[in-house]
């Protein structure tokens, strides 16, 4: 403990020294009266601004394949990964409603067609044809809803990117579906737009579309289908950002961020956020002093704001310090660096 606060006296008494016998100047020696400030040159570089969004992307086509009527899931005839054509059979539900349902309907058929006969021959009233008719057509209407739910089929041609259930498993309505079919060659991303960026972006902007699948890839997207009208409800608007995938480096589900690009400008110059004092004033550093000078801004970013005019790519900036100073005021710098 004693050797520590000897070194604490000894940091002590040099600092004392240093504030009493130093000389500010070009020896970067600094006087505990100088008002010391950073600064620098200002960057240039491209600037961009942007609306954000963040996701899960989905295929261009993209369904759960499931029934609508609860059942037990007789056969899956697919794998995870498979590519299926348009109308392949996927799954078979249990048939025994579907047995029940097509007696129903092969005997109304029948029914019917000896109706029609009689009828043709004008040996039955017209009523009781039109009764048989109707009662066949119920028949089959339903006969052709439980086969839709007992035997799924592909509605498009895609890939079978999510397995969910098993031979065996009793499927409900309002459960997850058992597959998930999906269009992965060309990706989507649906995003709602609030109403101060609705009248910012147009269809076919440019979307950067990152994620921690790929984090060295930046992937280009575009705006498109923005809907005219806000939602009655949310008061927002719908919009997709579409993705080629055609050499599927991107999953479907995949988190990802996106960045509509509304403005960009090149070689702008650009400084610390922090120089800017109530957003059009900055102090530059010359011979010894600092000048008061008026910019006009462009793009406002978290860190940093693009100048449009007041200073030059030369003006050497104060980035720190600035608050409080006055024009005119002498200052040392503490560090004067190209940025």
């Amino acid at each position: 403990m004693k050797i520590r606060i000897t070194i604490v006296f000894i940091v002590i008494a040099l600092a004392v020294i240093i504030g009493c016998d130093g000389k500010s100047g070009s020896s970067g020696t600094i006087l505990k009266d100088d008002i010391v400030v950073k600064a620098a040159k200002p960057d240039v570089r491209d600037i961009e601004e942007y609306v954000e969004f963040s996701g899960r992307l989905e295929g261009v086509r993209d369904v759960m394949i499931f029934p609508q009527i609860p059942g037990t899931i007789d056969r899956i005839y697919v794998e995870l990964g498979d590519k299926v054509p348009s109308g392949k059979l996927l799954v078979s539900m249990n048939d025994e409603t579907l047995k029940q349902v097509r007696a129903q309907y092969d005997a109304a058929k029948q029914t019917f067609e000896r109706m029609k006969i009689l009828y043709n021959d004008s040996l039955i009233a017209p009523q009781s044809y039109d009764q048989a008719k109707a009662g066949f057509e119920a028949a089959r209407a339903g006969y052709n809803k439980i086969l839709e739910n007992t035997e799924l089929r592909a509605p498009f041609a895609g890939i079978i990117v999510g397995k969910y259930y098993d031979v065996d498993d009793v499927y409900s309505p309002g459960m997850r579906g058992i597959l998930r079919l999906a269009v992965t060659d060309k990706l989507k991303l649906p995003v709602t737009l609030a109403g101060k960026d609705f009248g910012r972006v147009r269809e076919g902007m440019l979307v950067k579309v990152t994620t921690e699948v790929a984090p060295d890839t930046v992937f280009d997207g575009t705006l498109k289908n923005i809907s005219p009208g806000a939602d009655p409800i949310t008061g927002l608007f719908n919009a997709e950002i579409a993705l080629d995938n055609s050499g599927n480096e991107l999953p479907v589900g995949v988190y990802v961020q996106t960045k509509i690009i509304v403005l960009k400008h090149e070689d702008a110059i650009i400084i610390p956020r922090s120089a800017v004092i109530t957003d059009s004033v900055v102090f530059v550093f010359d011979g010894g002093k600092v000048q008061r000078k008026v910019i006009q801004p462009g793009i406002f970013r978290a860190d940093s704001v693009e100048i449009l005019s007041g200073i030059t790519a030369d003006d050497i900036v104060v980035y720190d310090g600035a608050l409080g100073l006055r024009d005119g005021a002498k200052v040392v710098v503490y560090k004067e660096v190209v940025r």
